[in-house]
This record gives structure tokens, sequence and C-alpha cells, in this order.
């Protein structure tokens, strides 16, 4: 029921202005239709929040901070993903007789008859920002109607014996090769996989993450680096839908005490895509982590890798080199596999023999022979490497060296005539070094095959369709030597890159080419730094040297060049 009386009163009794402001804010506004809570929050006077908690309790209805509070989401749930977003209602809380409803308009009385309807109960109303009730549905359901209305089916059915007898089917099935168009028909739990796997596809996903925890699953992708939570989901379909996709990925459904691997290809209208399925038992139950791969996206050009300037000029001769190795290194997730896979394509002639050991085949290159490293059949990286050297390679690809039996193998390969290009963990090109001499590797030995170190990070780039001018912080300029007298760019928030003003990833490279006295240094026993200063003066562009590039030429922000690199 509403108070009668005006917001102006309600506004002067919180104490947020005086009627003196009140009085010279009302006698200068130019459109006398803008709602007075609006005016003040323009000006500045009182913040939304604020403005929102004198409206409820001019309505006569509690607020509440939907930001501060964990959303149930079987409450949430018990009305459709649609009907939430049109009435821009989320249910919080549950009882017998009533719903207690978070919304935009609590005084909308056909929204809340028709939240009687759908939930069955009498409907409490509470006034909540519209953004939060939006950022409560998304938190809630997911990003995609869809795939909101398949949680919300599952949860019906996931006590159903159609689901259980569906698990079991697929389990006797020996096939790894999963056709979306045929399972779709299936019970909501395998609908809620399916959706669950495309939907990370369309959204350029690299990994999905299902996380339980006491009262619920959270399930999480990683877009261009970064996690991105999308929904949770609520305890009942933990087990159900980890299972669907241990069974996806070949794996032990009974088995929940020990870790997991597996993997499957999955054929959709999108494309045919590999995924990677792990599991890691937690003290909540099982953690799964799916890496998704795509099969065309390793066909990749050097300068679609990022590489620019004297980078793109030196690293296709670096590679045109007859023998040696070349190592490109950084640290999980910088991009190392697309680096070598795009020099693997750039080599791949009809005149050169290329052979792979990885740790797996993440991508299946036409003309190249790949292996897959066995432990279990006794083939590491060091037998692999063995082998391969008996099958007359002319170029070789060791995924990483891991341990001294491998570098030395790898090292040895390139003294005698072959190219090796391989991964190694560490934090710059100069640092590699080190990192093989730390393992064993002999100065004389390390000098006389190494002739190039590539370091490399990946950045996200800027969203083209919100693009906008700003000022970066003068502390953040200061740390990338920035220019203070121009304007630079950034990505403001869109539909387009899901809000957060960036859209895909690119490379920044550091290129070390061990030249005449370079070797003399690493025989000396001179340090990485020592190294990698002698290399910049001679003209190597460090990885922040190449991201304030990037930055100057509207590809990157400055913060985002500082979250990924590191000073060195």
């Amino acid at each position: 029921m509403i108070i009668d009386r005006p917001i102006s009163e309600v506004f002067l009794e919180a104490g947020l202005v005086t009627r003196e402001e009140l009085t010279e804010i009302l006698a200068k506004r130019e459109d006398t239709t803008e709602p007075l809570g609006d005016l003040l929050v323009r000006l500045n006077k009182i913040t939304l929040k604020q403005k929102l908690r004198c409206e409820a309790v001019q309505m006569g209805v509690p607020f509440i901070d939907l930001t501060q509070i964990e959303i149930d989401p079987v409450a949430s749930r018990c009305i459709p993903h649609a009907a939430a977003m049109r009435l821009l209602a989320i249910p919080l809380e549950l009882s017998d007789v009533a719903a207690t409803v978070a919304m935009a308009r609590p005084l909308d009385l056909s929204a809340i008859d028709e939240l009687v309807a759908m939930t069955g109960r009498e409907i409490d109303p509470l006034l909540a920002a519209e953004e939060d009730v939006r950022e409560a549905i998304f938190r809630s359901f997911g990003a995609y109607d869809d795939l909101g209305e398949l949680v919300g089916d599952a949860i019906l059915g996931a006590d159903d014996k159609d689901v259980h007898i569906a698990v079991q089917e697929e389990e006797e099935r020996p096939s790894q090769i999963v056709d979306i168009k045929e399972t779709v028909e299936g019970a909501p739990i395998v609908k809620l996989a399916n959706a669950l796997l495309t939907k990370a596809i369309s959204m350029r996903a690299s990994d999905i993450h299902i996380e339980p925890n006491s009262r619920r699953v959270r399930i999480r992708l990683r877009i261009d680096g970064l996690l991105q939570e999308i929904m949770v989901i609520p305890k009942d379909l933990q087990h159900p839908l980890i299972s669907r996709m241990k069974i996806l990925g070949g794996m032990d459904i009974a088995e929940r005490r020990v870790p997991q691997d597996g993997r499957c290809t999955l054929v959709s209208s999108q494309g045919e895509y590999d995924f990677r399925v792990s599991t890691y038992p937690s003290v909540h139950g099982e953690t799964l982590v799916i890496r998704i791969l795509d099969k065309h996206s390793a066909m990749i050009d050097l300068q679609r890798l990022g590489l620019s300037g004297k980078a793109l000029a030196r690293f296709p001769s670096v590679l045109n080199v007859p023998q040696g190795m070349i190592i490109v290194t950084g640290p999980t997730g910088s991009g190392k596999t697309t680096t070598l896979y795009a020099g693997i394509h750039h080599l791949n002639t009809v005149n050169r023999k290329i052979i792979t050991i990885e740790d797996p085949v993440e991508y299946q290159l036409d003309g190249v022979t790949q292996a897959n490293v066995n432990p279990r059949a006794g083939v590491t990286f060091a037998t692999g490497l063995r082998a391969i050297l008996r099958q007359d390679p002319d170029v070789l690809l060791v995924g990483e060296v891991r341990d001294a039996e491998t570098a030395g193998i790898a090292i040895e390969a390139a003294l005698t005539g072959h190219l090796v290009l391989t991964s190694l963990h560490a934090n710059d090109a100069a640092s590699a070094l080190s990192r093989l001499l730390d393992m064993g590797i002999e100065p004389f030995l390390l000098a006389s095959s190494v002739t190039t170190s590539v370091g490399q990070r990946l950045v996200r780039t800027i969203c083209t369709k919100c693009i906008e001018t700003y000022t970066p912080e003068e502390a953040v300029r200061q740390r990338l030597d920035l220019p203070g007298d121009r304007e630079y760019v950034r990505g403001r928030g869109c539909e387009y890159c899901a809000k957060t003003g960036f859209r895909g990833r690119i490379g920044l490279y550091e290129i070390l080419e061990v030249t005449g006295d370079i070797r003399r240094k690493i025989l000396a026993g001179e340090h990485h730094s020592e190294i990698r200063r002698y290399a910049e003066e001679q003209g190597m562009e460090s990885l922040r040297g190449d991201g304030r590039a990037k930055i100057l030429d509207g590809i990157t922000t400055a913060e985002e060049v500082l979250r990924a690199t590191s000073e060195n």
C-alpha cells in the first residue's frame, strides 16, 4: 500500500538533503517531468540505492540489496527464466503459503497476479534495483533462456527413473563421439549437459568448471583467459550432471574417490570439438573441469598470433633455420601451444618431415605425424623422442621439456641436424636458458643448441563494438612509460562482449636470439638478468614493450598489459 505523502518528504526525513537544497534544486530544474529521485541521483546528491530505499518507504514495501545476499537456486527457479526476465522479479524464499519475491516494480498488480498463478502462493514483494534483479536472474539461471529452462526441467526430473535409465544406456555405449543432434530428445539431465557444452562453445569458452560446495553447484566458464560465473544449480543436480559428463568422457561413474581423466569429441551444428574432461575429489564432491579444443583454431598464421614490428620480421627467419632448438616459454595458459602449432603450420611443406610428441595432441594437423605420450605404455617425452629420431625427421615438436632427460635428448637432436620446437615453463625468454641450466644441461651444450627463446603472454583485446576513449591513471601510465598527452581507448561493455569491454585475445612476445655474444655470456655463467639486459640493449623488445605498442595502437588497455606482465 502506497503511503500518501510526497517522495520529497521521505528524502528530507531520511536526512539525504536539506529543505534549502531541495528548494534550490527544484527551482533550477529544467525538465519538470523528471522524477525527483532521478534528478537527485543525476546531480550526485544521493546514490541509486538511497533513492530506492526512500521509494520503498513511500511504497510501504521493504527494500533489499540483492548484491549482499546469496540467491537460493531452488527458490529462484520456481518460476521460468523467461517470466523472471519479463516481470523483472526473482523469488528469494518459499514457504508453504507465501513466496518472498524481489521485484523492480513491486506495485505492478498484474505481475503479482502472474507470480501467484505460477507459484501457487501469496506474494510478499520487495523492492530491488532493476540492474540487481537482472544480475540475480543471470547468476541463478545463466545467460540463456533455454539453458535456464533446461535446469528447471532437470530439477523436476532429477528423481525420475528416466534419468538413471539414460545414464545406464550411455554407460554401455563404447563410442566417445557425441552427436548433439542425436541426443537433443533425451532425459532432462542429458539435455542440460548438451546445452551447457554448446553454450560454452557459443560463448568462446576455453574451459567449463563445475564446482560443488555445501549447498549448491557453481558453473563457471573461462572466457578470454578469465573465469566468469554463468549460473548456479541446485545440489540435487550435482551427481546426475557430473555423472553425465563423466560418461561422455569415457570415465568410471562409480569411482568418486580418485581423480580421473577422459576425453570425447562433440559434433554439433557449430562444428567439431574435442573435450578433455578431468575430475578431482573435493570435500563437497567431485569438481569437474572440461577443456574445450576447437579443431580448427590451430590453423593460425604468424600475423594473427599478435607478432608485430621486429618480432614479426624476425620470427619467420628464426623458424627457417635448418637446425637448432627454438623454445617458447611462459606460464600455463599463455598460448605456448598455439605459437608452436603456428610455427609448425609455417614449416609444413612437402619437402619436410615433421613429427611431434605431445601430452596430449590438442589439434590434428594434415601432413604432420603426431603422437601422444602414454606413461602407462612406457611412452614418455624422452622415450618418444628417442623413437622419433629413428624416423628420419627434419622438424621435431616436443610438447614440453619437463625433465633433464627430455631436455638432454632434445638438445642432442638439435645438435645433430634437426630443428626442435618445444615449450618450457619460465617467466621470460632469458630465464628459460637458466631453467635448462638448472635441469643439469651443460652450458656448452646449451650455447651450441638453442638458437631462439620466445617469451609470451596473452592479453584481452578491446571490444570493437563499444570502444570509448579514456585516460588511464597516472600510476598506470608511469609504470608502462606511456605518454600523458594523448587519449587511450577501452571497451565500455556491451552485449557483444558480455559487458566485459573485451573480446578475444592476442599475444605479447619477446624474441631473444642467441647470438655469439649471448653464447659467450652463457659459457661465462652470467645471470639471466644480465643476458636479458644485454638483449634489450641490442634491440630485443620486451613483453611490456610489445604491450606498450599494442596499447598505443588501440588493441588492448594499459590495465590489461599490467595484469598480464610482471616486472622482470
